[in-house]
């Protein structure tokens, strides 16, 4: 009876766990997905702006402010899906080109994400000033913060 009992405990636990390790999982993979969908949705609207800035697209003022909002408020939104276990390596088996030394620099992490955060609220003040010149300025150093983050913490293709 004893026996029947711990063979019942011991089958119980690992059912737990492995419902526990399948919920991890699913977090995991969602927090991945979240992120690279708002990183992805940033660079969307990212990108006429940037195109504006080389020449490439004609400037518009309206268009302009439009993609900059977008941009600063998306800005928030990624680093919520940097979870523990969810970085490239980590065994999960979702692709992601976040690198796992994130999680040992997480200071230095968190400064570049309030760098991006501060220059992306900046581009979307510059805009509404609907100065040109200064649009360029700004759409290259809100460019240059997302490089900079890139080139430590994100893999090359």
């Amino acid at each position: 009876m004893k026996s029947l009992m711990r063979l019942g405990v011991v089958t119980s636990l690992l059912v737990a766990s492995t419902i526990a390790l399948a919920a991890d999982e699913k977090q995991i993979k969602d927090a991945i997905e979240y992120r690279q969908a708002a990183l992805h949705t940033m660079g969307w609207n990212f990108g006429p702006l940037g195109a504006m800035a080389k020449g490439d697209l004609e400037y518009d003022a309206q268009e302009a402010m439009m993609r900059a909002e977008r941009v600063a408020m998306l800005a928030k939104l990624p680093w919520e899906g940097f979870i523990e276990g969810s970085l490239r390596d980590a065994g999960h088996g979702v692709d992601t080109d976040a690198l796992a030394k994130i999680a040992d620099n997480r200071e230095d992490f968190d400064s570049l994400q309030r760098d991006m955060e501060e220059a992306t609220s900046r581009l979307a003040e510059v805009a509404q000033q609907e100065d040109f010149p200064a649009l360029r300025k700004q759409v290259a150093a809100t460019g240059d913060t997302c490089k900079e983050c890139h080139d430590e913490y994100r893999a090359e293709n």
